[in-house]
């Protein structure tokens, strides 16, 4: 029969069991990539303008699963992940900035179709330990730069986290180094054709009867233009002034991912530090036990304590974490433009007021030109 401590520590043992990569790994355990290592970021000289594409990083889908039941096994807190999809695109972004080989990068809140060049991606492990991203990058024409799951592993020399690193930063700097990389396997014409493709793409989206006919889907649905408007359009030069206060919105969010990544870093980089301390005291914990004879002493308070105290502790930061995520979500600031002499002031969440300000310049548009107004 076993007695009243060893169940404790099973008990206890249970409730701190932390989510493991194999756990949280959504495929095959034994196709689990190979941590990147030690990478240094790629700076080049600067190329021509017409190779500085912008880049649009999207929120990460938390990759938090539906059945709610799973998510203490897996050890995953759904607020601090959902703040997790927001503050890692910060750092893939200023990744990308530090490389100096491209032209605007910005967070969105959603995908933007007509983007240059558009990184999505999902989280599929997070912990103090690991980092296991599924990413994928395609540019405007539809073309795939790449689609792939990169992981990274913490070293202790990581923790505690000094201001400004990040335990995963090798991560980052790879997928900066292998954009970089499926851009110089495209010329300059390739790249040309991408930017007006874009273009393009945004023009179709405000009016689809005065732009679709530019475009066509080839048969694998990529974009391919078809012609281009004639040089002073009056018509494109709206287009692009339009586009123009769509950015502007778009770097008003991007501020508010960084006010965001700035006030969550210090609590976050404590939070990853516990879990990778405690996962370890953990797995040093349950080889103690699993080298013991069966004869042996099976545990002591103590070590129940130290249980006791990683669980109690864990919980404390969940919750620091999970105020902060819940305040961003609950007091997203609002924001407020100027155009035509007009100011706009957009509430909500940043994806419910990025489609408000989208609809909003559809109509200026429509207005301008006298073309029916779009509804997407």
């Amino acid at each position: 029969m076993i007695g009243l401590r060893p169940a404790l520590a099973l008990l206890l043992l249970a409730l701190f069991s932390g989510r493991s990569l194999a756990q949280g790994f959504a495929g095959d355990v034994d196709a689990l990539p190979t941590p990147v290592g030690t990478v240094a970021l790629r700076v080049d000289e600067p190329p021509g303008d017409y190779a500085l594409l912008d880049v649009g990083v999207v929120i990460l889908d938390p990759g938090i699963p539906a059945d709610t039941a799973s998510h203490g096994e897996g050890g995953i807190f759904p607020e601090i992940r959902r703040a997790e999809a927001r503050y890692l695109p910060v750092l893939l972004r200023d990744a990308l900035i530090d490389a100096g080989n491209w032209g605007a990068v910005r967070v969105l809140p959603e995908a933007m179709a007509s983007a240059e060049l558009l990184v999505t991606g999902e989280i599929l492990a997070s912990d103090g330990m690991s980092l296991t991203l599924r990413l994928r990058a395609a540019d405007a024409t539809g073309r795939t730069w790449l689609d792939r799951i990169y992981r990274d592993e913490a070293r202790e020399a990581d923790y505690p986290v000094a201001p400004g690193a990040d335990p995963f930063a090798d991560l980052y700097r790879q997928v900066a180094n292998d954009l970089l990389a499926a851009r110089e396997r495209l010329g300059e014409r390739q790249l040309l054709q991408i930017r007006q493709v874009a273009l393009l793409r945004f023009a179709s989206e405000l009016s689809p009867e005065a732009f679709s006919s530019y475009l066509r889907r080839d048969g694998s649905g990529d974009y391919v233009a078809l012609r281009l408007p004639a040089e002073g359009d009056p018509m494109i030069a709206r287009v692009e002034r339009i586009r123009n206060q769509e950015f502007l919105f778009i770097d008003t969010v991007d501020e508010q991912y960084t006010a965001l990544f700035e006030e969550m870093a210090p609590t976050y980089s404590l939070w990853r530090q516990f879990l990778r301390e405690s996962a370890i005291f953990r797995a040093q914990y349950e080889a103690r036990v699993l080298a013991r004879d069966s004869d042996a002493r099976r545990g002591s308070f103590a070590a129940m304590q130290e249980v006791y105290d990683a669980y109690k502790w864990s919980r404390i930061h969940a919750q620091d974490l999970d105020e902060l995520a819940q305040g961003f979500d609950n007091e997203v600031a609002p924001t407020v433009i100027e155009v035509s002499g007009r100011v706009y002031r957009l509430n909500g969440a940043l994806d419910a007021q990025y489609g408000e300000w989208r609809q909003i310049l559809r109509e200026i548009f429509a207005l301008e030109t006298g073309l029916p107004i779009t509804t997407r």
